[in-house]
């Protein structure tokens, strides 16, 4: 019986060491300056601007938050300019258009917040992030620039899947591990009787 509540702590204590290493760290959210991005062609085409940002491994993108002033060139409109955001291999991304709202040429200012958590938006292995600055309507020729992005931020908010626990943690977990390891060494065994 004893053999068994030994047993079931050291699982206990194995399973909060396994916990320990996956929990997910909120991480300081990140800002990008969209200042000088330029929204040329459909998405996916060649001569939009593609930017990479290292997030981190396995990380998972949360909310994102903007403040920002766009320049749509007549007969372009602010609500065809977009951008798509998603893991480096351009799967799972989304689609945004901050001026969505605003069938205009010219400028415009924009700001508010997406919650992005039901979403289970996570970047790959390699932590990358990519940002396409793209036009939802061609109205100009192949490779020319429909649109700029005068100015502002767009600030992520996210979580990373921790590898290794946090130091405190992993001292805890340590030390109840090495109470089970003591009381095992403390144990008698009882003398056996010849008879």
């Amino acid at each position: 019986m004893k053999k068994l509540h030994h047993l079931a702590a050291a699982s206990v204590v194995a399973s909060a060491l396994l916990s320990l290493a996956s929990a997910p760290a909120q991480a300081t959210p990140f800002v990008v300056d969209v200042a000088g991005a330029k929204s040329v062609n459909l998405q996916g085409e060649a001569g939009n601007t593609v930017w990479f940002i290292d997030v981190g491994a396995n990380a998972a993108l949360n909310s994102l938050s903007w403040s920002i002033e766009l320049d749509a060139f007549a007969p372009s409109a602010l609500s065809e300019m977009q951008i798509n955001f998603g893991e480096s291999r351009g799967w799972g991304f989304v689609t945004f258009a901050p001026g969505r709202s605003s069938s205009a040429s010219g400028v415009g200012s924009f700001s508010g917040s997406l919650n992005l958590s039901g979403l289970g938006l996570g970047l790959g292995s390699d932590g990358l992030l990519r940002l396409e600055f793209s036009e939802a309507y061609k109205d100009f020729a192949t490779g020319v620039a429909e649109g700029e992005w005068l100015r502002g931020t767009l600030t992520f908010d996210y979580t990373v899947a921790s590898a290794v626990p946090e130091p405190a943690s992993a001292a805890l977990a340590l030390l109840g591990l090495g109470a089970i390891v003591g009381v095992r060494a403390r144990r008698r065994v009882a003398p056996r009787r010849n008879g």
